[in-house]
């Protein structure tokens, strides 16, 4: 509990190395830790109990895993340059995005689920289209690998964090008017 600091008692406990991340389902039922195992894991946030299978595909660390917005699905990254996006309820892997040429360290899905970001030791962040898997759009604006990448809560905006010191909004709508254009 977060008012008093003090532990509910729920433990996940399960991956056969160190957990790397963890983070809640949308509705806070249930969460995902991803581990150097090369797997994820959901949990039922009220028992601490496995749900399913461990999600297995990857060939190194798993360093970030988050759920869409709707739940439905999770999306990892890996320090094998891959990001995979995975149907939460059977474990299905729907698709792998592959463009970082370094580990991928964050990854979000857009409010509405239609795009994904993933961000990279590689220095850049890339938009992804969630449901074709196709690169939309490439952002390199940074000097050193990318902590953390989310999307607004309108999804017009992708937000980047570096070790580079800097944080960069960019317009996650910009890849509309390129396609055009196009």
């Amino acid at each position: 509990e977060v008012a008093s600091g003090k532990p509910t008692g729920i433990v996940f406990k399960g991956h056969a190395a160190r957990n790397l991340a963890a983070s809640f389902s949308p509705d806070s039922t249930q969460v995902i830790t991803v581990s150097g195992d090369k797997t994820a894991r959901i949990w039922d946030r009220a028992t601490g109990n496995p749900i399913g299978a461990p999600f297995a595909g990857h060939n190194w660390a798993v360093l970030c895993g988050e759920f869409s917005t709707d739940g439905r699905r999770i999306i990892t990254g890996s320090q094998d340059k891959t990001a995979i996006v995975w149907n939460a309820q059977t474990g299905e892997k729907l698709m792998m995005l592959e463009g970082h040429t370094a580990s991928i360290t964050s990854a979000a899905f857009s409010p509405d689920g239609s795009r994904v970001v993933t961000g990279s030791q590689d220095n850049s962040a890339k938009l992804w289209d969630s449901v074709t898997g196709k690169e939309i759009l490439s952002l390199p604006g940074h000097t050193q690998e990318l902590t953390s990448v989310s999307f607004s809560p309108d999804g017009r905006n992708v937000l980047t964090s570096s070790r580079d010191g800097t944080a960069i909004v960019w317009l996650a709508n910009e890849w509309r008017k390129k396609e055009i254009a196009d």
